[in-house]
């Protein structure tokens, strides 16, 4: 066997020199020239630039797939001498030359190692290691430089450290163990997100109405960034502490868990898209994957990423890593915000230059297995600043857009969100069965709205989500699964009914990873074809063009074979009835069989369906609110409204142009359940009776140790009014008054957040306050504050009460030798505070409070405040005697840079101190025990002398 092998290395030897230097593509050299080996080196030669001829089989491209260390291209490979081993091969070599290490550096790594080679610059590298036990023995050796050691497959793992190039050159680049070096030029950071996330633009609002049951409970999202908050109430109860955390709480993080899960407990428009869902939280510091058993140890199915890094297209490390761990985790689903850096360029790979596509913020959203969104406008106009597609290979990217305020760090929570909707829905039509993720993300991506240009994009992708229509394909059950071989052609039949105004179909699969800095991401190659075999025609899916060119890119999808996408879509628009088959082939498949997912669903012809406002949608009073509507007419409609049960109708407006989808209504001032209509022709269409509401404004009267009182704002034609309290997950009713009053029993209150609703005639709860925590209103017992402004020898006292409801007087006390006397009883008003004058002051301390007298003959007392004053040329020092260990308080009119000096009985001086301020401490405290002089000098002259105890 050891002659064999010997045999087979002396033929690549022979090969090298017979081929070496000529022959080669200018690509081929381009190669050559960053990796050839040193002609000079005695070391025997490891790792070889092998290209194959042009007619070399399929069966050895699939062998080298796997067996090389790199591959640039169909005919060009990194392999070692283990791969010159096989016999069979030599035969298709066109040439082999031995090469260095540095082809397993990254494009960056390489960049930065020629220019930062010899500096001590600290980078953030990641490395990719096999087996396991080399990265284990690594960090053992090595404790202080490892910052995390992530498994990726079942033998390799990414070594996450920072270091130097000098390092990474002498510990990793010439070990056979390792595979590929990569480094991160920038932090991973938010991609903005600012409060306002609006669920009706997504239809989101239609799923909580038409699908109350389904919200989120049972499962569970990680939010890979920094940490959020935990106190906020619109997670409480349902988040799970990790030590994969970050240990650095942003609003961000905070504002991605309301957007996916948010209660709505503070507010009506905090409720989340999974307001029962689970959270949890995992650092983005390294841009990684967590270890499988992570996901599956929290049963956590979706994993939201609204981060970025600098716009980096290659295949690298991390998009490896995501894809190898949506393949180890079935049912998890990764969902990545594109970027906000849609109006740059790339500076390097195939599309640098280009401004305005393949600009995706980091190597990792060039996962294949993983969903990338984008960001548009309420009314589904893609933002420009939005991150576009190609990926670095030509993919489609985004996959697909959603609704953002600023930044598409909202439109991926709201898929993520939306996600965990579709898989609670899935388990409850499949008895319990989890939603595969690859078949979640062909739902979300076959049912989102066609915006941009027709059909998919690179800056849409395939649309714009349409959570409803996600929904209905998981109720109608529009899917399918199969497994498929290499050359196998599979049939299914899909049947189309009468009166459809589009059909679409989507394949998808989860594809094997490929190996680091691969020129085509895509393994294994799927396709389909839709037949109409009664009318003998075809369809195959929508194809774009990558070519690097901004007219190519721009241009419109064709139908043609797909050979890069492991997400292939069919659309035909008014298709005829009848029987369809979809045909799946196994093109090519280099890793073997391949598991795959059909989802198909169409439109109607003819319809209208109102999407906001829904049943459970709050519109404001007196507001400029968005009606919207989904349509095929082609026509315009008139729009009315109506309050309650009422049968009366008021017009909105009579000539409604229904293309647009979207109207803009000022709201009535009132607070009422309300109903809208569209009449289109001699047909009606209705809206859910929905809520029309003024946000009550609540206050806390008083809190004193046996009650709270709480008050707000009357709204018109309401009667009667319900408050909450925050219970372990929710805000729950609490008491119901009739009033715009409350008081409420101290011990009947287990939580500090209250929230108040109008209650309507009929009895229903309008919509709730804002939830607010009732000890940081700054309420005392009746009494908010008491104090004193002073000025010169008169004080001005100031009274605010929390309510005058049961308060009988008021009056303002000063302290004398007889106790507190009443000097002044100002008239109750209908005012909250209360001021008075008092003067003059006498020398030293004076102590005033405020005293409310309740009609039930309770006194409720301030806390007394003092008021210090001394006459000008005065100098006062208290208190007297003074305790050990304290200082004493020296008062004077103005202070102009006297001297204070303490002398004890034997005549020493013992404190000199000079006086800056008109209330100052003099420093006694280390003084012992005993009785001393105080002589004060201003301008070198004797101005006051007394004397002090110290007890």
């Amino acid at each position: 066997m050891r002659k064999r092998k010997a045999i087979y290395i002396l033929l690549a030897c022979i090969i090298i020199c017979k081929f070496s230097g000529y022959g080669q593509s200018s690509f081929t050299d381009s190669i050559l020239q960053r990796y050839h080996a040193t002609k000079n080196t005695h070391q025997p030669k490891k790792y070889f630039l092998l290209q194959l001829k042009e007619n070399a089989s399929q069966e050895i491209k699939h062998i080298l797939f796997f067996k090389a260390q790199r591959k640039f291209s169909e005919l060009l490979y990194i392999v070692d001498t283990t791969v010159l081993n096989k016999p069979f091969l030599l035969n298709d070599i066109e040439h082999l030359i031995a090469v260095n290490n540095c082809w397993k550096l990254s494009p960056a790594a390489e960049q930065l190692m020629a220019s930062k080679k010899n500096k001590i610059t600290l980078f953030r590298f990641q490395i990719l290691c096999t087996p396991i036990k080399f990265s284990e023995n690594i960090l053992r050796q090595y404790p202080g430089l490892m910052k995390k050691n992530i498994p990726v497959s079942g033998n390799q793992n990414i070594i996450s450290l920072v270091s130097n190039f000098q390092q990474i050159e002498k510990l990793f680049l010439n070990r056979d163990e390792v595979v590929f070096i990569d480094v991160i030029t920038e932090k991973p950071k938010e991609e903005l997100g600012t409060p306002g996330f609006d669920l009706s633009a997504n239809k989101l609002n239609m799923v909580h109405s038409q699908y109350p049951a389904i919200n989120g409970q049972g499962q569970h999202v990680s939010i890979k960034e920094d940490f959020y908050d935990t106190t906020d109430i619109d997670i409480k109860g349902r988040y799970e502490l990790s030590p994969l955390a970050s240990s650095n709480i942003t609003n961000h993080a905070n504002f991605m868990a309301t957007i996916i899960a948010g209660a709505g407990n503070s507010v009506w428009y905090a409720k989340g898209v999974a307001n029962e869902a689970i959270v949890s939280s995992s650092s983005f510091e390294p841009v990684l994957p967590d270890a499988d058993n992570v996901y599956l140890q929290n049963h956590i199915t979706v994993q939201n990423h609204s981060y970025g890094t600098a716009i980096d297209n290659n295949y690298g490390l991390s998009a490896m890593a995501f894809d190898k761990s949506a393949n180890n985790n079935q049912k998890l689903l990764h969902v990545f915000s594109s970027g906000n850096s849609g109006d740059k360029a790339s500076a390097s790979g195939n599309y640098a230059g280009i401004t305005g596509f393949a600009n995706l913020t980091g190597n990792f959203k060039m996962a294949k297995n993983i969903i990338t969104v984008g960001a548009v406008d309420s009314f589904g106009n893609v933002e420009p600043l939005s991150s576009k597609g190609p990926a670095y290979d030509g993919r489609i990217k985004p996959d697909l857009v959603a609704f953002q305020k600023n930044g598409t760090s909202e439109a991926a929570a709201l898929v993520s969100g939306t996600t965990l909707l579709l898989q609670q829905y899935y388990k409850m039509q499949h008895t319990n069965n989890d939603l595969p993720a690859t078949l979640a993300k062909a739902i979300l991506i076959n049912t989102a709205d066609d915006i941009a240009a027709p059909g998919p994009d690179f800056t849409s992708g395939f649309g714009n989500l349409n959570a409803s229509k996600a929904m209905g394909v998981i109720r109608d059950n529009h899917l399918f699964t199969g497994t498929i071989g290499e050359a196998e052609i599979q049939t299914i039949s899909i049947i189309v009914p009468a009166n459809i105004s589009l059909l679409k179909v989507v394949l998808t699969w989860n594809d094997t990873a490929a190996s680091p800095l691969a020129n085509k991401a895509l393994v294994n190659d799927v396709d389909i074809e839709l037949t109409l075999p009664a009318e003998n025609k075809s369809w195959k899916p929508w194809v774009l063009n990558s070519f690097a060119n901004t007219d190519s890119l721009n241009s419109l999808a064709v139908r043609k074979r797909d050979s890069l996408n492991n997400v292939e879509q069919i659309t035909i628009d008014n298709p005829l009835p009848g029987n369809y088959e979809l045909k799946i082939k196994g093109y090519n498949l280099p890793s073997g069989n391949q598991k795959y997912y059909i989802v198909y669903n169409y439109d109607s012809l003819n319809y209208f369906k109102w999407q906001a406002p829904e049943g459970t949608d709050i519109v404001e009073a007196s507001s400029h609110t968005v009606l919207r509507w989904q349509n095929s007419f082609n026509s315009n409609g008139i729009l009315e409204y109506s309050f309650g049960s009422s049968n009366t109708w008021h017009s909105i407006a009579g000539n409604t142009d229904l293309n647009k989808n979207y109207f803009y209504w000022d709201v009535p001032d009132t607070v009422s359940q309300a109903m809208l209509r569209m009449k289109i022709g001699n047909d009606y269409f209705y809206t859910d009776t929905f809520f029309i509401t003024t946000l009550l404004k609540p206050a806390i009267g008083y809190i004193c140790s046996d009650s709270v009182l709480v008050y707000w704002n009357k709204l018109k034609n309401t009667n009667r009014y319900q408050l909450y309290k925050l219970g372990q997950k929710y805000m729950e009713p609490f008491i119901g008054v009739s009033d715009t009053i409350a008081v409420i029993s101290a011990k009947s209150l287990t939580s500090s957040y209250l929230a108040v609703a109008p209650v309507l005639k009929n009895g229903v709860p309008a919509q709730k306050s804002y939830a607010f925590n009732y000890s940081l209103q700054g309420a005392g017992c009746f009494i908010n504050s008491f104090y004193i402004n002073q000025n010169t020898a008169e004080a001005v006292l100031h009274l605010s009460l929390g309510t005058l409801i049961n308060v009988a007087a008021i009056t303002f006390e000063k302290q004398t030798d007889s106790g507190y006397k009443v000097i002044a009883s100002p008239a109750i008003t209908n005012q909250a505070d209360y001021s008075y004058v008092y003067r003059p002051l006498a020398q030293g301390i004076s102590y005033f409070r405020a005293r409310i007298l309740l009609n039930n003959g309770q006194q409720i007392y301030s806390k007394p405040e003092a008021a210090f004053y001394a006459a000008p040329g005065k100098y006062i020092l208290f208190p007297v005697p003074l305790l050990h260990q304290n200082d004493i308080t020296l008062l004077t009119a103005l202070a102009e840079g006297e001297t204070i000096l303490l002398v004890d009985v034997l005549g020493r001086t013992v404190l000199r101190q000079s006086i800056i301020s008109s209330r100052q401490l003099i420093k006694t405290a280390t003084l012992q025990s005993g009785q001393y002089f105080y002589l004060i000098y201003k301008k070198g002259i004797k101005v006051a002398t007394g004397k002090i105890l110290i007890l």
